[in-house]
């Protein structure tokens, strides 16, 4: 999911490009139903703003991937995910951090 549009049909070609079954989405056109896999590469203010919707489109057991976000907004937003995820230590390279982790 993202909320660029043009990212989304990056994300398409990309993985039709390299044969890669994956689904994109814009938030308002994500399916009902929940998902074994989770993937937001946004800006961490999208990321605060949709982390319950994240969370309820996640499988129990379900594993959750955020990027987009810098370094120093790492603690808070793992702190939100927390709520439903147990998070894996951030991953940091360069300035930007990516969060995962599991739903519980």
């Amino acid at each position: 999911m993202d909320i660029d549009e043009q990212a989304v049909r990056a994300g398409r070609d990309n993985a039709a490009q390299n044969n890669v079954d994956a689904q994109f989405y814009l938030p308002e056109q994500l399916p009902s139903g929940q998902f074994d896999v989770v993937v937001a590469n946004i800006l961490a203010n999208p990321l605060r703003m949709l982390g319950e919707m994240l969370a309820a489109r996640t499988k129990q057991g379900g594993r959750i991937v955020l990027s987009g976000l810098l370094d120093e907004q790492a603690e808070e937003l793992g702190g939100i995910y927390s709520q439903w995820f147990d998070l894996d230590p951030a991953e940091t390279e360069e300035g930007w951090a990516r969060l995962s982790g599991v739903k519980r």
